[in-house]
Parts: structure tokens; sequence; C-alpha cells
């Protein structure tokens, strides 16, 4: 992806894993998570997955500036109330809530999201997230960082100041 171009992070389900390959393209990736098969692809809006996908979400735009990037997927399962640890990513974190509810604490103020949400937040943003609510929430991200630089760096010289609590 050139930089400063703008794409989106597309969610398919499909039946098996033989049905993801074959609907799989150059800049996608399969997981097998939360009893379900997933295609993730990384390509402009409106594009969509051949071969019977549902189309589960599109998320973005991804704007990033690097010239070469790495695309680091996550899927993670919090209990209502567990947090992250404060940190940031050197390029922009994309989520899709599955189940639950979460809330991102940022120097910009809360960010708050439940199941069938999609959420980008930029670069260089320090953050905590929050699992909110009474559901565990489940939820892939994809961090898609510089690839010069670590996905995932400590932030030591920021304190939340509690606005998803």
């Amino acid at each position: 992806m050139p930089a400063g171009s703008s794409l989106s992070w597309h969610l398919d389900v499909f039946p098996d894993r033989a049905a993801a390959e074959a609907a799989k393209g150059p800049i996608a990736v399969i997981a097998e998570a939360f009893e379900r098969t997933w295609l993730f692809t990384i390509a402009p809006s409106d594009w969509r997955a051949a071969g019977g996908a549902q189309h589960v979400a599109t998320v973005g735009p991804l704007e990033t500036k690097a010239a070469e990037y790495t695309a680091m997927y996550v899927a993670t399962t919090f209990r209502p109330g567990l947090s992250s640890f404060a940190h940031m990513h050197p390029g922009p974190e994309a989520w899709f809530i599955v189940s639950g509810e979460q809330c991102l604490e940022t120097p910009d103020g809360p960010i708050r999201g439940r199941a069938g949400d999609g959420i980008v937040v930029r670069g260089d943003l320090p953050m905590i997230v929050h699992a909110t609510g009474s559901e565990i929430r489940r939820n892939f991200a994809l961090i898609l960082h510089e690839a010069t630089r670590p996905a995932t760096t400590v932030v030591n010289d920021w304190t939340p100041p509690g606005r998803c609590r």
C-alpha cells in the first residue's frame, strides 16, 4: 500500500477454511477464531470477497504514512473490568468488536464501542483498552504499523484520567 493510501479492513466469514482459501487474495489472512472461519482483507472500501462469503464488516479508512508497513492481527477476549496496559502503535489500529463492549481511553478522550462496531484510531496515540458492560468482550484488532518499528510500545509518560470508568 503506498504511503498516504486509504484502504479498509474487510472481515468476511466462510463456512470452512477451504472456502476462505479459495477466496483469499494477496493482501488477506485467514483466521479461525470465535467458532468461525474469517477472511481478513485490506482493500478499497467497496471491495467484496467472492465465493459465498458473509460480509460482516468494513472498517476504515486505514491511513498510513509509512513507506513499508506490517499488518498484525490479534484476537482478544476480556472479561468485564479487565484492561490493557498503557501503550501505543506507530500506525493506525482498527478493531471489530464481536461481542461485549469496550472503552478506549486516550488523551483525546474516551472512544466507546459495542458488538458490531468497527473503530479506527490514529497511530502514536497513547491508549488503554477497558472491557466495559456485563458481557465478555471478544474482538479482533488490526495494527497497521511501520515495518521498521515495533508494533506496540509501552507508554510510561501518560496517566489516563479514568474517563472510561
